[in-house]
């Protein structure tokens, strides 16, 4: 069966409108954490979000939480899948107890030099000193 030159080109024309599929080993754009709320996870096992550091990613390179004693505000960036923040401002309340040791391993992990990446469905932040702290995705409110 012959084609018509001109069905011929069309089907040439379509096929080149198609894109190859993306190669096995091509990095994976990291999506932007813009948007975003993290809830801590923290040993023990507590649920009362009223004592949980959380973090919010607002758009623009802005930052809002709380470290689980005091509030904390300032910005972030992404540096390949990798979150960088600060700087960072806290409010100085001071907490002692259950509380001021969550705000304490909270902010090693995140101060200056700490990183944060996806670790399946975890945000996990890792300090300059190896402190380590998870957060989970919160439901928008």
């Amino acid at each position: 069966m012959r084609m018509a030159p001109a069905a011929l080109g069309m089907l040439v024309a379509i096929g080149a409108c198609a894109l190859p599929p993306a190669a096995p080993d091509a990095p994976a754009v990291p999506p932007t954490l813009a948007g975003t709320r993290w809830m801590g996870v923290t040993q023990g096992g507590s649920t009362d979000p009223r004592t949980l550091p959380r973090l919010e990613f607002v758009g623009g390179g802005r930052l809002s939480g709380f470290t689980g004693c005091n509030l904390l505000s300032g910005g972030w960036k992404m540096e390949g899948a990798e979150v960088v923040l600060g700087p960072l401002a806290t409010t100085k309340r001071l907490c002692i107890g259950p509380a001021g040791d969550t705000e304490k391993r909270f902010l090693a992990a995140i101060a200056d030099g700490g990183r944060g990446r996806r670790e399946d469905d975890r945000l996990v932040f890792t300090g300059p000193g190896g402190g380590r702290f998870e957060l989970v995705e919160a439901a928008a409110t």
